[in-house]
């Protein structure tokens, strides 16, 4: 037999397995297992995203709340004269010339509790308001009084400020109400009514008057100690002051230094009251609830006008997540005065 029929007696020899690649079966087993194993990877990325996500609205809302409540923290500390809610107040209030950021439906300024320490409010005597007004010294104005001689008066000059929580038009929380925001609006200056005319030499006065009038845009004197309608003394580019105090409609604000919002622009706001949530219930008022609330913003003044203690609360909240929304309260204590 020859070596041909040899080899067609033995046959043709199999294919070795590796050869023969995968099964349907086994793709479809491979295909399984790779597809659970994405299902998992993208399930714990998006964990750890959306928790990333979580604390960091956490900690932006930690960082701006504080930073938020020190800068009217220290804006407060300056103040030369707070006012309350009476009839002085409320009509330095009114006068304001808000625009297009009003007070929040509701808002009131404190009561002054000059007998008790610093606490809550006690239920049936409301103190406690989310609404800050006072007055702040500004740089003074230098004032020609004696061009000849080259003499310069430095008269004081003030600002009214006021401090208060407004609704946008913007939701920073998905699905809630219009976010509030906290503004603190700042009016021009107004120079000393008392220094000025406390100027002995008449031709001396009537320059400064001119300058105040003319160089610097004045309108208005004031003299901090009456109500809006007793304290503003009309001035005119002849030098004039005039003998009475002047009627004045509005209180015109400053928009070179007033900040309009601290929050929305950040995709922040300021808290609303919210009795089932601790950093949202107020800390300060017994007010009824149903009746009204402060909404993330609380200030209550108490002590004598030579030593005044203001308490600040402050609240906001961020949307973290489709169901987080963490929010930050913050509190501080400023000491102040009167003029």
């Amino acid at each position: 037999m020859s070596i041909d029929d040899v080899s067609s007696c033995a046959g043709t020899p199999r294919s070795p397995r590796s050869s023969r690649g995968f099964t349907f079966i086994e793709m479809i087993v491979v295909v399984a297992v790779v597809g659970l194993m994405a299902l998992v990877v993208q399930s714990t990325v998006s964990g750890l995203t959306a928790t990333e996500r979580s604390l960091r609205a956490m900690r932006n809302t930690v960082e701006r709340g504080q930073r938020g409540l020190s800068a009217v923290r220290d804006s407060v500390s300056t103040s030369r004269k707070l006012f309350q809610k009476d009839t002085v107040g409320n009509g330095y209030l009114n006068k304001l010339a808000l625009g297009s950021l009003p007070l929040l439906a509701g808002s009131r300024l404190p009561v002054f509790d000059e007998s008790n320490p610093l606490g809550p409010d006690v239920a049936g005597t409301p103190m406690t308001g989310n609404v800050l007004l006072f007055v702040r010294e500004a740089d003074p104005l230098p004032c020609i009084a004696d061009p000849t001689t080259k003499l310069v008066r430095l008269i004081d000059a003030y600002r009214l400020v006021c401090i208060y929580t407004t609704q946008t038009t913007r939701r920073v929380v998905a699905g809630g109400p219009l976010s509030l925001d906290l503004v603190e609006w700042r009016s021009v200056v107004f120079p000393s009514y008392s220094q000025v005319t406390s100027i002995s030499d008449s031709t001396q006065r009537t320059r400064v008057v001119k300058d105040l009038f003319s160089r610097f845009g004045r309108d208005y004197l004031w003299d901090p100690t009456g109500s809006v309608t007793t304290s503003f003394y009309g001035i005119d580019g002849l030098g004039t002051v005039a003998a009475s105090p002047t009627a004045v409609t509005t209180i015109a604000q400053d928009r070179n230094v007033s900040n309009a919002g601290r929050f929305v622009y950040a995709n922040m706001d300021v808290a609303r009251t919210d009795a089932t949530s601790k950093p949202r219930t107020p800390l300060f008022t017994a007010d009824d609830p149903a009746v009204w609330t402060p909404n993330g913003f609380e200030v209550k003044v108490v002590g004598p006008s030579g030593s005044r203690k203001v308490w600040l609360r402050l609240t906001i909240e961020q949307q973290a997540s489709k169901d987080c929304v963490p929010a930050q309260e913050t509190t501080a204590v400023v000491s102040t005065r009167d003029l």
